[in-house]
This record gives C-alpha cells, structure tokens and sequence, in this order.
C-alpha cells in the first residue's frame, strides 16, 4: 500500500479538516496515484518512525496547481491551520506548481501508539 505522511497536518487530518494535500512529487511517482486508490496516512515517514494514523481514499485523480492559484477555501481544506491562503502560501515557500491529492478519510488508528492492526 502506498503511503502519505502527514507529519505537519497530522491533528487537522484525525479532526476531519483535512481533505486536500499538495505534495512536490514528481510526475511519473504522482501518475502512480489515481481516482479511488486507498492510500495509509501516516503522522510522519516510517523510516524516522512514523505510525499509521488512517487510511484515505483518493477522491480525484492527483493534478497540478500553482501555489498563487490556491484559494481561501484551499487553505480549509489543507487543514485550515494558517488562517488564510496567504499565510498557507508563505509557510509553503516559493511560488511553484504542486501536485494536488484530494480525499476522504476511510477511517482511523484508534490511538497514536496503536500498531498498523489496531484501527477501528
């Protein structure tokens, strides 16, 4: 299964804010998403110890935005941890285009030290 971390936004996805990401991947790993995959979240990369957190569904096939085209409404749904697009563009850094990965959550890990079994 493949992976997303979350190390920055791991509260606003376990709250259910968070239905977007935006990741600098490149093309050919970003056409390996699509439409429908189930993908695990995690809080943050396993190999510097990261824990399964949830499993989402992809809602969207994965598609390029630039950074200065991101909306209010965007910055919501990244979590809505900045307070508005601006501030989410700053933290983001250089102006660049970004893949988009939009989701559903399909449910989550019961606790922060639950192991990869124990979800409900």
């Amino acid at each position: 299964m493949k992976i997303i971390s979350f190390a920055w936004t791991t509260e606003a996805l376990l709250a259910g804010k968070k239905t977007v990401t935006r990741r600098d991947w490149n093309d050919k790993y970003a056409a390996s998403f699509r439409n429908g995959d189930i993908v695990a979240a995690w809080d943050q990369n396993p190999r510097y110890g990261g824990k399964k957190i949830a499993e989402i569904k992809l809602t969207r096939d994965p598609y390029k935005q630039w950074l200065h085209e991101v909306t209010d409404e965007d910055e919501i749904k990244e979590g809505g941890l900045w307070g508005d697009r601006y501030k989410y563009m700053a933290a983001m850094g250089e102006d660049r285009e970004m893949w988009v990965i939009e989701f559903k959550p399909v449910y989550y890990v019961i606790t922060s030290n639950a192991k990869e079994g124990d979800l409900k």
